[in-house]
């Protein structure tokens, strides 16, 4: 979803850059070049201003190039007066202060989104819930996300309720959840483990990133950056086999009862 909104608003960015050279058009060849290196500007500030984070820096100079060079050729449509050959030069301005900004950050290497550090001397590892680059000293190991989503407590599944009831099916309305031990009511929803049929809150599937804490089962059909964030759980004979020793003293104790009376 993150992801898809760094998109949209770099389109519209794009937009609105194009709209800019197109206006710049007015004031003749000095009005195209000083448009085209304005526009990429008005490209590079825009995605600071949004904090848009877009993996391929490449596509940053392309845009401002493609949006210049689509206000110049509106303006030339709808324009009688003959463009002179340099004014095309405005996309390659345009492109450049993303370019020259994409350039060095390549030349300083990637850093870790959080604190800001190098990465070329460590580990790094892409959220699941927030997809930044943190390093591992921004890393929480033992929960499998960045420290700013673990002290904000940013959600890894939607919350709209007709996700939940295709991963799981029936909500469970009854008992409590095998961890926080929160009633299963009208304001927290649990959903029951198709491995062990155990069930846990909407809160702790998601705080243990689709994955049972009692027999290891996943929730299936998760997107390959989830799930590579839980472990695989035991085989289905061996969570049953376990689920039938468990149960099991309490069977023979209801035999031995049968058997005195």
């Amino acid at each position: 979803m993150t992801r898809m909104r760094n998109y949209i608003l770099l389109a519209a960015l794009g937009i609105l850059v194009a709209t800019a050279q197109l206006v710049a058009t007015r004031w003749g060849l000095a009005g195209d070049l000083a448009g085209g290196f304005l526009s990429g500007v008005l490209l590079l500030a825009g995605t600071r201003v949004l904090m848009l984070e877009i993996e391929k820096t490449y596509l940053l100079p392309i845009v401002a190039a493609v949006a210049s060079l689509s206000g110049l050729a509106f303006a030339m449509a709808g324009s009688d007066v003959a463009t002179p050959h340099i004014a095309w030069v405005a996309p390659l301005l345009a492109a450049l202060p993303t370019g020259m900004t994409a350039l060095v950050t390549g030349m300083r290497g990637r850093k870790c989104q959080l604190c800001r550090t190098p990465l070329r001397r460590f580990l790094s590892f892409c959220c699941p819930r927030c997809h930044m680059v943190a390093c591992e000293n921004c890393w929480q190991f033992e929960r499998d996300r960045c420290r700013l989503c673990e002290a904000n407590q940013i959600p890894l599944f939607p919350i709209d309720i007709s996700w939940w009831q295709q991963c799981f099916g029936t909500q469970v309305h009854g008992g409590r959840c095998t961890l926080c031990l929160r009633a299963a009511d009208g304001r927290v929803a649990q959903w029951a483990c198709a491995g062990c049929g155990y069930g846990q809150c909407r809160s702790c599937w998601d705080d243990n990133n689709g994955q049972c804490s009692r027999c290891g089962w996943i929730i299936p059909d998760l997107p390959p950056e989830v799930s590579t964030h839980a472990v695989a759980g035991a085989h289905p004979q061996t969570i049953s086999r376990s689920i039938a020793q468990e149960d099991s003293p309490h069977r023979n104790a209801d035999r031995k009862e049968v058997r005195n009376g």
